[in-house]
């Protein structure tokens, strides 16, 4: 059991690497633009993940990892922010190259976008001393306010690429959290029944509600945190292909 988290971490990451070289994706190509955002969101994303480590927000269960750490923070959770957002992003890269959606920030986008805004500034607002909440939920909406100011051309596509990646997300963090030893039902208000699992969290500073065994605060932040990649990855995809057409 001790090389669980691990083992998570590299299944998430396996196909889509495997799949980085398949001549009609060629995400490989893509790795100068995606290595920079996956690592330049990795470095906000460790720091907040430590400071809160160190202060009994979450933690670790250690029957369940390899044993190494840096920064407080064990290998796997390191890899977590590599092997996700390289999932998420392969995701939406395929998505990107397949669906034929036009390249605007539609109307309905942008309601989905101004839904999350609000309800983020609500859950932020009403539970200022539960510092999960106020902290994720403050991000996802500090990013969803960006969407709606600068709306990007590829909106529509994150979105419905969130959509696609909200079933594995659900997999992989409810088997982080539990899922394994799940016996409650779907939407859990009594999550100090769940003893087993891989992270924990200090109820007292999240909405303590699950989905399955999920905080519902976490939807907040994988938000937040694929979002990040996927425009960082868009900025620097962007920035680079001018720099060429100016070249030639």
């Amino acid at each position: 059991m001790g090389s669980l988290y691990l083992l998570i971490d590299l299944l998430v990451i396996s196909i889509p690497f495997a799949f980085s070289w398949h001549p009609r994706i060629r995400f490989v190509d893509e790795w100068k633009s995606f290595w920079p955002a996956c690592f330049g969101v990795l470095v906000f994303f460790v720091l907040w993940d430590s400071l809160f480590t160190t202060s009994g927000i979450w933690g670790f269960d250690d029957r369940f990892l390899v044993g190494a750490s840096f920064l407080k923070l064990p290998v796997e959770e390191w890899l977590f922010f590599v092997c996700i957002p390289y999932a998420c992003v392969f995701t939406y890269f395929v998505a990107r190259q397949t669906w034929p959606l036009p390249l605007s920030a539609s109307l309905p986008s942008r309601a989905v976008v101004a839904l999350i805004l609000v309800l983020s500034l609500i859950l932020a607002l009403t539970h200022v001393e539960r510092l999960y909440t106020l902290t994720a939920c403050s991000l996802a909406a500090a990013y969803s306010a960006w969407l709606l100011f600068r709306p990007p051309t590829w909106l529509s596509r994150m979105l419905k690429a969130q959509a696609v990646l909200a079933i594995p997300f659900v997999l992989t963090n409810g088997i982080l959290t539990g899922l394994m030893f799940w016996t409650s039902p779907v939407i859990m208000t009594n999550p100090d029944l769940i003893t087993e699992h891989i992270v924990w969290y200090n109820n007292a500073h999240n909405l303590a509600i699950r989905f399955f065994t999920i905080p519902f605060d976490d939807f907040f932040y994988a938000f937040a945190l694929i979002g990040l990649n996927i425009s960082t990855f868009e900025f620097i995809r962007e920035r680079r292909s001018r720099n060429n057409s100016k070249d030639t």
